[in-house]
């Protein structure tokens, strides 16, 4: 009885110690530069040649192995495949090639790496250096989030992300300004609306930090995120309009717009160019989800001709958000001061009429 019990207890620790799990496992990476616009359009069809069986993405997948696997897997990358196995269009109008293969390579995907570990690399697998100095305090929320997006496709879970990209980038100081100014713009809309709204700008500035991206391909990159960053601020704004103002005092009605998708408490601040106008300030206001709400600005006119407001919507904290506007003003209203300096002289004259009167009868009554 007690060899039989030492005999499978040396066969169980044998199938143990030379079982595939117990071996060193082999990592595979799975990551790419992006092919795709700031708005998802894809900018080239060179994804689709790097998915198929002899490809560079293709033989991670395709090519058999008896060893066991270890994948650490771009978030980013694969929602780009997945993005292409939907249909996708390409910005210089070239017929796209790739949609079959990048299904079939998510397919193959799924099928060798079912019974794997998968961890999740940092969205975009960007410059460790570079998201130090220019994401660093949303890099937590980036890896969460991509490990999120990254278990929502494939279905199952995924370790977060620990491996940090240590090829630091080459950014000239033209495109560090554009992205440090991106962030900071990301950074004012989140005291204003929920981060997660802000995902599709967060994001994508990750994934331009992606070191392996070519550098003329960076600047064409930078400057069409710049356009979208500036799509992001116009989200929240004021329109921008002009005002004929017949009264001493009157009510100015400015339309403030939210193009997000969720509600949104605002300042709205606002100050005059010149001394003929006076503005007095408004209280908080809340504009519903993807909608316009008009406030009426009472302003008091001092003096007539023209003159200009301007307006800005801010957080609660008076941190501007979005773009600041004028609003033109042709004030065509006889103030009160000017009422009173017409007055005054009007009754000056009277007087000066009358005394001269007075005058001339008293010289006939002399005579």
């Amino acid at each position: 009885m007690r060899k039989a019990f030492t005999f499978f207890t040396l066969l169980t620790f044998s199938i143990i110690s030379f079982s595939p799990a117990a071996s060193a496992a082999q990592v595979i990476v799975i990551t790419e530069p992006t092919h795709r616009l700031s708005d998802g359009t894809f900018f080239d069809d060179l994804l689709a040649t790097k998915l198929t069986p002899t490809g560079e993405l293709g033989r991670l997948v395709y090519t058999k192995v008896r060893a066991v696997r270890a994948w650490q897997v771009d978030p980013a990358t694969i929602e780009e495949i997945v993005a292409m196995s939907n249909g996708y269009g390409i910005s210089n109008g070239v017929t796209p090639t790739g949609q079959q293969v990048a299904k079939d390579w998510i397919d193959q995907f799924n099928r060798v790496s079912r019974f794997e570990v998968i961890t999740a690399l940092s969205y975009g697998n960007p410059s460790n250096y570079w998201a130090e100095e220019i994401i660093a305090k949303q890099f937590e929320y980036l890896n969460l989030t991509g490990q999120g997006r990254l278990e929502s496709i494939l279905s199952k879970s995924v370790n977060p992300a620990t491996y940090k990209n240590e090829v630091k980038q080459d950014l000239n100081q033209a495109s560090l300004n554009i992205l440090n100014y991106s962030q900071r713009q990301i950074n004012l809309l989140a005291t204003a609306v929920d981060q997660a709204q802000l995902d599709p700008q967060q994001l994508r500035l990750a994934q331009l930090l992606n070191p392996s991206i070519n550098e003329e391909q960076l600047k064409f990159l930078i400057r069409d995120y710049d356009k979208y960053i500036t799509q992001m601020r116009n989200k929240l704004r004021i329109s921008g309009t002009k005002f004929t103002v017949t009264s001493t005092k009157e009510d100015l009605p400015i339309t403030v717009a939210n193009s997000f998708e969720v509600p949104v408490k605002l300042k709205l601040s606002s100050r005059a160019i010149n001394s003929k106008v006076i503005v007095v300030p408004l209280e908080d206001i809340e504009v519903d989800a993807r909608s316009k709400k008009q406030v009426l600005l009472p302003i008091e006119v001092l003096a007539a001709g023209d003159s200009r407001i301007l307006m800005q919507l801010t957080n609660l904290e008076n941190k501007p958000v979005g773009y600041p506007v004028y609003i033109n003003l042709k004030l065509s209203v006889i103030s009160p001061v000017a009422t009173w300096i017409t007055t005054g002289a009007a009754i000056l004259l009277f007087i000066a009429v009358l005394v001269q009167s007075l005058r001339r009868v008293r010289r006939r009554g002399n005579e």
